[in-house]
C-alpha cells in the first residue's frame, strides 16, 4: 500500500469513528426520558386488574415551579337537575338571564324569581358537567389565565369495587380526567389535577368508606399524567374538613393511603397541632376570610403557615374573591370589586406559601365563584391572573 493510500484508510477510520460516537449520543438521548420516567415499584394497593396504566406525559409539556403553582377548587355538581334545584321552577331556562342582583360590595341579595338560590350564573351559559366540552372551556379558560390545574371536588361511593358509573360524581370526575388528558397532549404548557376530597357535611363516614375512595382514585388515576405536580410524585389530595373527622378515622385513613397519595388537610392553626403527623402539608378552606372585618384575617393564617412550617411540611395558602350566602342564612364578605382578591393575596402571600389553592371556580350558592359569569364578565378571572403573572 502506497503512502497515499495509507492516508486514505486513516481518514476513512476517523470518519467511521466519529460517526459511531455521534450515533451513541444520539441513542442515549433518546432513551434517556425512557429511564427517567420509569414507573415506580408496584405496592399492595395496586395489585390486581384495576391498577392503572401509566400516562406518558407529551414530551414538551412543562410545569411552573412550586412557589408560582395555583390550584382552584373547582365543583362538579352543575349538572341539569342541579341547576333547577337552586334556581326554582319559575327560572327562564331557555335564556337563562341573571337570576338576582346584590349591593355594589357583592352582599345583600335579592332574587327576581322566586326559589332561586343563586344571583348570578355562568356566562356561556348553564352547562352540564356530563359533556366533555364543558371541561374542554373551563380547562382552556384557566390554563390561559396561569391556573396550574383544579382541585376537583369529588366523593366517591364508598365501595371498593366503584367504577367511573357508579355514580354520577365519578362519571363526572372521569370524563375531567381524560378532557385534562386530552388538553395536555395537545398544549406545551401542562394542566394538572389534584383531588378536593369532600365530606359533604357527613364527618361521622367510617374510615372503611373514606379509604375505599381513596383506594379506588389511586388504582384507578395514581399514575395518569394529570395529576403529576411539582411537589410529590404522588398525586395531590386535600382532604376537605380534614379537622372535623375523628382523630381514629384521620389516623386509619393517613396509615392507609400515606404511600400512595400527597395527603393535604384543611386545617387551623388550633387543629394542626394534633393533627400534624398524619398530613403532607395543609390548607385551609377559609371561604369566608374577610380582610376588611375581621381583625385576625391575617394573623390566624400566619399562625397556621408558621406552625406548618416549624414541622417541615408544606403550607398552601387559600385566596377568595368574596363570599355570601344571605339568601340562606349565612354571612357576606364583600367582594369590593376585585380588592378582596388582592387584599388577602397580599396578606397570604406573606406567609410565604409553597403554593395557592384558590376557592373557587364555580361555587354560585356561596358566591365565591371566580369563573366568568353574566354578571361580572371575565372580571375576577382577569384579576387573578393579573396577579399570578406579577408574582
Amino acid at each position: 500500500m502506497t503512502s497515499s493510500h495509507r492516508w486514505i484508510a486513516a481518514l476513512v477510520a476517523l470518519i467511521l469513528g466519529i460517526g459511531s460516537i455521534v450515533l451513541a449520543m444520539m441513542t442515549i438521548r433518546t432513551h434517556a426520558p425512557v429511564a427517567a420516567s420509569a414507573s415506580r415499584t408496584r405496592s399492595p394497593i395496586m395489585a390486581g386488574p384495576s391498577a392503572p396504566h401509566p400516562t406518558a406525559p407529551p414530551l414538551n409539556y412543562t410545569l411552573p415551579s412550586a412557589k408560582q403553582t395555583v390550584y382552584v377548587d373547582y365543583y362538579l355538581w352543575w349538572t341539569t337537575q342541579h341547576w333547577h334545584d337552586k334556581l326554582g321552577p319559575r327560572y327562564q331556562y331557555a335564556s337563562a338571564p341573571v337570576p338576582g342582583s346584590t349591593d355594589a360590595q357583592g352582599c345583600n341579595p335579592t332574587v327576581a324569581y322566586p326559589g332561586a338560590q343563586i344571583v348570578d350564573v355562568p356566562a356561556e351559559g348553564l352547562y352540564d358537567q356530563t359533556r366533555t366540552a364543558t371541561f374542554a372551556r373551563h380547562i382552556d379558560l384557566a390554563a390561559r389565565a396561569g391556573l396550574k390545574g383544579f382541585l376537583a371536588d369529588w366523593q366517591g361511593t364508598g365501595s371498593a369495587t366503584q367504577s367511573p358509573q357508579s355514580s354520577g360524581y365519578n362519571f363526572r370526575f372521569d370524563l375531567m380526567v381524560n378532557e385534562v388528558d386530552s388538553y395536555n397532549s395537545s398544549h406545551r404548557t401542562s394542566f394538572g389535577l389534584g383531588v378536593a376530597y369532600d365530606s359533604f357535611g357527613d364527618y361521622n363516614r367510617p374510615a372503611a368508606q373514606v379509604i375505599a375512595d381513596f383506594t379506588y382514585f389511586y388504582r384507578r388515576y395514581g399514575s395518569n399524567s394529570a395529576f403529576r405536580n411539582v411537589y410529590s410524585s404522588k398525586p395531590i389530595v386535600m382532604w376537605l374538613d380534614s379537622r372535623k373527622y375523628t382523630m381514629q378515622t384521620i389516623e386509619a385513613v393517613s396509615r392507609a393511603v400515606e404511600p400512595y397519595v400527597y395527603l393535604l388537610g384543611d386545617e387551623t392553626a388550633a387543629s394542626w397541632t394534633k393533627d400534624r403527623r398524619l398530613f403532607d402539608g395543609t390548607s385551609y378552606y377559609w371561604s369566608t376570610q374577610d380582610p376588611w372585618n375581621n381583625s385576625h384575617a391575617a394573623s390566624a393564617v400566619a399562625q397556621l403557615a408558621s406552625e406548618v412550617r416549624a414541622d417541615g411540611k408544606r403550607w398552601f395558602a387559600p385566596f377568595i374573591v368574596g363570599f355570601d350566602k344571605q339568601l340562606l342564612g349565612g354571612v357576606c364578605v364583600q367582594r369590593r370589586g376585585t380588592q378582596t382578591l388582592a387584599q388577602l393575596w397580599r396578606i397570604n402571600g406573606a406567609t410565604h406559601p409553597d403554593g395557592w389553592f384558590g376557592i373557587s371556580w364555580n361555587e354560585f350558592v356561596e358566591n365565591t365563584y371566580l369563573e366568568p359569569s353574566k354578571r361580572f364578565g371575565s372580571t375576577y378571572l382577569d384579576a387573578l391572573s393579573a396577579l399570578i403573572k406579577a408574582s
